[in-house]
């Protein structure tokens, strides 16, 4: 997926670190559980994140189980929890989606991963569509409209990027209470936060090839992708409002197990990767330690 959203590693607890492994390792599992070895491929932090997010107070269920990434040593992982079931569904909603996109905005022969990943993991699709309708729904809705905006070349930074937000919005639609409403609020900003962070990551990539991106449009980069630093201002001072809105709603909710990671995640782990990403690292350093972090 994106995999923006993770905490920094050197700032957990020994014991903080180990839950969070849980819970990545849980989701892979889970994945498989529910929809074959292929959905494993669609594994990320992003999700992981949300999965933490949406835990309920109180201790949580883990047993010891072993993977194809490490099949000698077992891994304490989360396991038949609510939260980690819905996250898995989502994660594969909108992963099928973005490799539909990408089979969409690639031509033959670069599509053709696309297109193939996408027909393996259909019936996957199928499935979780079906356990959470309203999600799926909120999903095809808003990236068919994003796609229009695409292909009309938008240079609006904020009206592209709202689509996005919408769709991880509809995460918190489907919580009942005070509780989704204020994840609906988290949410929306972090979208909107991913969103904007990945134009900025891919900017030099899509002027190479010709690909959408609203930094193209809203501001006027170099052939290589570079932004003026009057224009990188104005994106991260955008990307500090919906930082400022995402951390106010998460201090509107409850505590639970993965308290100190979310807010390692939040306060370090999304400034870290905003700064990795306009400084020009994130491809190199930033991708190394994500791939990194949880062996």
């Amino acid at each position: 997926m994106y995999g923006y959203v993770r905490p920094v590693k050197g700032e957990l607890k020994v014991s903080e670190f180990e839950r969070f492994r849980g819970v990545y390792c849980g989701l892979c599992h889970e994945l498989a559980r529910r929809y074959g070895f292929a959905a494993r491929f669609l594994v990320n932090y992003d999700f992981t994140f949300l999965a933490m997010l949406l835990a309920q107070p109180g201790p949580a269920v883990t047993c010891p189980r072993r993977c194809p990434a490490h099949p000698l040593k077992k891994t304490e992982c989360l396991s038949g929890c609510d939260s980690l079931a819905m996250a898995a569904d989502m994660t594969v909603i909108l992963g099928w989606w973005k490799l539909a996109d990408g089979g969409e905005d690639k031509s033959f022969p670069a599509n053709w991963g696309y297109k193939a990943a996408c027909g393996i993991l259909k019936g996957a699709y199928k499935k979780a569509a079906a356990r959470q309708p309203d999600f799926a729904a909120a999903t095809e809705r808003n990236l068919r409209e994003l796609q229009t905006l695409e292909k009309a070349k938008c240079p609006s930074v904020d009206e592209a990027a709202d689509k996005f937000a919408l769709v991880l919005r509809a995460v918190g639609a489907a919580i009942d209470g005070e509780k989704g409403r204020v994840l609906s609020e988290l949410l929306y900003h972090l979208g909107r936060i991913i969103y904007i962070l990945d134009a900025a990551d891919d900017l030099a990539e899509d002027i190479k090839t010709d690909s959408y991106n609203p930094l193209r449009y809203r501001f006027r980069p170099t052939e290589e992708g570079k932004l003026s630093e009057e224009d990188q201002r104005t994106i991260r001072v955008s990307l500090q409002h919906s930082h400022n809105a995402l951390s106010g709603a998460y201090a509107l909710l409850g505590e639970n197990i993965y308290s100190g990671i979310l807010s390692n995640t939040i306060y370090l782990g999304l400034p870290a990767a905003t700064q990795a990403v306009f400084s020009g690292t994130w491809k190199t350093n930033g991708r190394i330690q994500r791939e990194r972090s949880i062996s």
